[in-house]
């Protein structure tokens, strides 16, 4: 006698007299395993195992499993840093050339420069398992053997990442394999230092300008990414390659200078002084000033005997040190002694003093602030300045203008349906005007705003007659006059009306704090008066017969 066959019953079911979980058939009547007739059931031909399964079967649409990248660790995963530092460089570099008429040996240039960089990183030769020690071997080429992060893409665990500072100087790795790794920031720092071999006359001011309205790849670097590699880019660069909304004013400059005195401690390396006049005339321009100033600046510049160069360490370097503070400290420091800021009267003693014009600082003030609201839309670059309260009250224009940076800034791929779900109510809706016609004729646009500016000015300028000092010369003074002396002003508290609008906006035009202008102009005033006070000292003693002694007196 063949043995029973026990089946399952179906999930939830079971005998209602003992709570069998299993059955079997006899004569096509169904029996719970204890013997209990079970009511209901009914034999079929089909197999049993597919018992209930006929009809219409719908099935559950399983959503796509997302790939999940793996991130790299240790040297891999700062190789990857570098490599993805290197096309943003690329890119910056091929924007510039491109959009903005550099020459196309520059790219060659800040190749040179990014190369000596990560010489003495130990860099995988040429995509093999090895790695070499830092500052070993370089190609026929003339380049260091990190050519590799040209061409190649890395692939593997180590301390934590290591950026270089100010503190740094040196890039090759230290005792415990910390790598000096490049920040964003040194990608627009070494096209800045690409301008000065090139003798460029662009400055950090229009780096960071270019930067925060969007023209040239920082800001938004990290969503230029390729996808798979930002997936497998450690958390701690991420947090390096994103930068929150602006360039803090004089975080450039104190990126090339730490690049200036790197590259001459690792190196012995040193680049050329700026191409300062045009750079001098573009300040001049842009502040409204009259170009006399020029003249006065090339003075002192001679009494000041400096060349523009960015210092390269060995002493405590000064804030008017930087060439840039100093070119711009120098321009208000010239307008402050041509035509005083502080409302005392300082007339000219004869028709070939400098000082027989006289501007309506007034009039000044009023032009240059009409120049902030003259244009309908947000001003590019100055969007990351708009609060909560400015959004409810904008227009539609500078509504619109308001969305396209933010979906610029903050909405990259990293998730589509929220990108989609922020644009969806603005979906359909026209622009009145198009933000690229605009950019075409912005700079017709600033030029004929300049113009303005002078003529209203010019307009306002009256020409001082001279008056004689009343002194005989040969006779001493019984006292100093107000007219005498020029105010120092070492605070922001300090500044009269006049003169803390004019040194806000050459802060401004220099992208540098406002106490770091206040603070060179201050310096460049004191090196001012110790050369007058040597002057004088010096023609007494030649007029008593006496040995002087004339040497540079910059320490002071």
């Amino acid at each position: 006698m063949a043995p029973t066959k026990y089946h399952r019953f179906r999930a939830g079911e079971r005998c209602d007299e003992c709570g069998a979980r299993q059955w079997y058939s006899q004569d096509a009547i169904r029996y719970c395993r204890n013997g209990h007739r079970l009511e209901g059931f009914a034999e079929h031909d089909a197999d049993e195992d597919a018992f209930g399964t006929q009809g219409k079967v719908s099935r559950k649409k399983k959503e796509p499993k997302k790939k999940v990248a793996v991130k790299l660790t240790g040297d891999d995963g700062r190789e990857l840093y570098l490599e993805i530092l290197q096309l943003v460089l690329m890119r910056q570099v091929w924007w510039l050339v491109r959009e903005k008429g550099f020459p196309e040996d520059f790219q060659e240039i800040v190749r040179a420069l990014w190369t000596l960089r990560v010489r003495n990183l130990p860099l995988r030769e040429g995509g093999e398992g090895t790695r070499r020690r830092g500052g070993d071997g370089e190609d026929s080429d003339g380049y260091a053997s990190s050519a590799a992060l040209f061409s190649s893409q890395s692939e593997g665990e180590s301390s934590d990442p290591h950026l270089s500072d100010a503190t740094t100087a040196t890039w090759t790795p230290d005792s415990s394999r910390r790598w000096k790794l490049p920040k964003l920031v040194d990608t627009l720092a070494l096209c800045y230092l690409g301008c000065l071999v090139r003798r460029l006359p662009a400055t950090t001011a229009d780096f960071c300008d270019w930067a925060q309205r969007g023209e040239i790849d920082f800001l938004t670097a990290l969503h230029g990414i390729p996808r798979n590699a930002r997936d497998r880019l450690p958390a701690e660069y991420h947090r390096t390659l994103q930068i929150r909304d602006h360039i803090p004013p004089g975080r450039l400059q104190a990126a090339v200078q730490e690049l200036v005195i790197s590259y001459k401690i690792n190196f012995d390396t040193t680049f050329p002084p700026l191409n300062y006049v045009p750079i001098i005339a573009r300040f001049i321009t842009e502040l409204t000033l009259p170009i006399e100033i020029y003249l006065t600046i090339k003075c002192m510049s001679e009494i000041l005997k400096v060349d523009y160069s960015y210092p390269t360490g060995g002493k405590r370097i000064r804030t008017m040190d930087n060439p840039e503070v100093l070119l711009i400290s120098l321009v208000v420091v010239a307008a402050k002694l041509l035509y005083p800021l502080d409302g005392v009267e300082r007339p000219p003693q004869s028709h070939g003093d400098p000082r027989n014009l006289k501007i309506d600082w007034a009039r000044w003030q009023q032009v240059m602030q009409d120049n902030t609201a003259e244009t309908s839309g947000l001003r590019r670059g100055e969007e990351y300045k708009v609060t909560p309260e400015d959004v409810l009250m904008m227009d539609k224009e500078k509504l619109d203008d308001f969305m396209d940076w933010f979906e610029k800034m903050w909405i990259g791929d990293g998730d589509p349906k929220t990108a989609d779900r922020i644009r969806e109510p603005f979906e359909g809706q026209r622009r009145p005007s198009d933000p690229n016609h605009i950019e075409e004729k912005s700079q017709d646009i600033e030029n004929e705003r300049i113009k303005t500016r002078y003529e209203a000015i010019n307009n306002s300028i009256k020409v001082l007659e001279p008056v004689p000092d009343p002194e005989d010369p040969e006779n001493e003074r019984t006292g100093k006059q107000p007219q005498d002396f020029c105010p120092v002003w070492k605070s922001q508290e300090d500044l009269p009306g006049a003169a803390k609008i004019l040194y806000s906006k050459a802060a401004d035009l220099a992208a540098i704090p406002l106490n770091t202008l206040i603070r060179g102009a201050a310096q460049v005033e004191r090196q001012i008066e110790v050369w007058c006070i040597q002057k004088a000292r010096l023609e007494r003693d030649k007029g008593k017969g006496k040995a002087v002694w004339t040497g540079d007196n910059s320490d002071n």
